[in-house]
């Protein structure tokens, strides 16, 4: 005999039984009687209900309607989840996002490309555009169409303060995250940064993220630390400051770790609400400054003396703790020029996945192939992450990215801005026969093998 209890029929031996007529939480459940079938009734058909029936025309035959919401035409979509909403629409690849990887919704046919995205053992092209979160979004919206459709991958901006107007752009400003005090944290900027972050994103484009600049230190700007800490000023056209203080005193070097800490826990919106230090499908890498101790290298007896050594080290192991996610990167940040970038530290130190060149020299395939022996020594990675030219941009551009590309290195030009200027190093897509070249310089890079496996770029999760 079976007695009734919430909803169960507790039968001998201590086992339940489902009652007849009583919603079933799977349909292989078990009915009371053991003829019938849990299942959904015709009328429950919307919902997906199941309940206890004698089957046949009890039973309904459809399925609960799906609730995810088709994706528009020609809108972003992601394959084997996403449903277009127009008959005969696929998600797909187009064939001008080849590079990129981006998929939309689309007619398909000739549509959709056959190719494959640069697979990650590819080298791979990108750009700075440091300020590129504070410019009208028509403008960085227009900005990050060029480099997907030049096939620029990766962009890197700065957390520092841009005054608005800059180099005659549409920048509307922003103060640095510590405008006013120390450790006193205005979240302006990261916000600007957020609504970036996604729209590069949706154009399958990473970010490198510089989470300040060596040259707010007293040098082109004065940011808060050079009042707390009292370090020189000078006017940087003319000669370099001595900021050692801050790369030396440990109490500075808490506050600039505490100011990467705010940063990296950041959350955005636009991605669930995570930390930035957790969006490897937006970020491809952090460095804790932009040319940290730039010109304030000196030699001895050969060997490479700045301030602190360790510094960069020090501060990607704090970084570290608050970059869960092994698919974001952690940079050294690169130097003033090819010595000061091959600081050894730099790839002694576990903390720092990718070692980063910056030069305004020409490429010198010698000293390429000697930042490749470290790493490879070292068990790092090699980026060349700044490089530019005035005036005759379009050789000079073509020549550097072949000698990279024939190094194995991936490149970011410096840098892509609207407007640009001829006789500085921006540039923009008026300059054709230098927009080209980069263009040109970009296929070549996504198309062909380098030195190392870039993983981080296929993270799309």
């Amino acid at each position: 005999m079976c007695v009734e209890w919430l909803g169960l029929l507790r039968c001998p031996g201590g086992h339940y039984q489902w009652q007849d007529d009583l919603s079933s939480w799977w349909k292989r459940m078990r009915c009371a009687d053991d003829p019938r079938l849990s299942d959904v009734q015709q009328g429950d058909g919307q919902i997906g209900k199941t309940t206890c029936r004698p089957g046949g025309n009890e039973c309904a035959v459809t399925t609960p309607t799906p609730t995810t919401k088709p994706i528009p035409d020609w809108a972003t979509c992601q394959k084997s989840k996403d449903t277009c909403a127009s008959n005969g629409w696929v998600c797909c690849v187009a064939p001008a996002d080849v590079s990129s990887g981006k998929t939309t919704c689309r007619p398909g046919g000739s549509e959709c490309s056959t190719g494959q995205p640069p697979a990650s053992g590819t080298n791979f092209a990108g750009a700075n555009s440091y300020f590129l979160h504070t410019l009208s979004q028509a403008d960085r919206l227009e900005i990050l169409d060029k480099f997907q459709s030049a096939g620029l991958r990766t962009l890197r901006i700065f957390i520092s303060r841009v005054g608005g107007g800059g180099k005659g752009t549409s920048s509307s400003g922003v103060q640095d995250l510590e405008s006013n005090q120390v450790g006193q944290y205005d979240d302006t900027i990261l916000k600007q940064v957020d609504q970036l972050m996604w729209e590069a994103y949706q154009r399958n484009i990473k970010l490198v993220i510089a989470l300040h600049d060596r040259w707010a230190l007293g040098c082109w700007d004065s940011d808060a630390y050079v009042s707390k800490y009292n370090l020189p000023t000078t006017y940087c056209g003319q000669a370099v400051n001595r900021a050692d203080t801050f790369y030396t005193n440990t109490n500075a070097q808490t506050d600039f770790d505490r100011r990467l800490a705010h940063i990296l826990q950041h959350k955005n919106p636009n991605f669930g609400n995570r930390a930035w230090g957790n969006i490897p499908e937006a970020i491809l890498g952090f460095e804790p400054q932009n040319e940290s101790q730039g010109w304030l290298h000196s030699w001895n007896n050969g060997q490479l003396v700045v301030p602190n050594p360790n510094w960069v080290c020090d501060r990607a192991t704090k970084m570290r703790q608050n970059i869960p996610n092994k698919n974001i990167l952690i940079l050294s940040g690169g130097g003033t020029d090819y010595d000061s970038c091959k600081l050894i530290n730099f790839f002694q130190c576990p903390a720092v996945d990718v070692v980063s060149i910056h030069t305004y020299a020409d490429a010198d395939s010698n000293v390429f192939s000697q930042f490749v022996s470290l790493a490879n020594q070292n068990n790092k990675r090699v980026i060349v992450e700044e490089f530019g030219y005035t005036g005759n941009k379009a050789a000079n551009f073509a020549n550097f990215m072949s000698t990279a590309q024939s190094a194995g290195l991936p490149w970011m030009m410096w840098e892509v801005l609207k407007p640009g200027n001829t006789g500085d190093y921006e540039t923009w897509t008026d300059e054709g026969s230098a927009w080209q070249a980069i263009a040109n310089g970009a296929a070549a890079a996504n198309s062909n093998k380098g030195q190392f496996l870039w993983p981080e770029l296929a993270v799309r999760s």
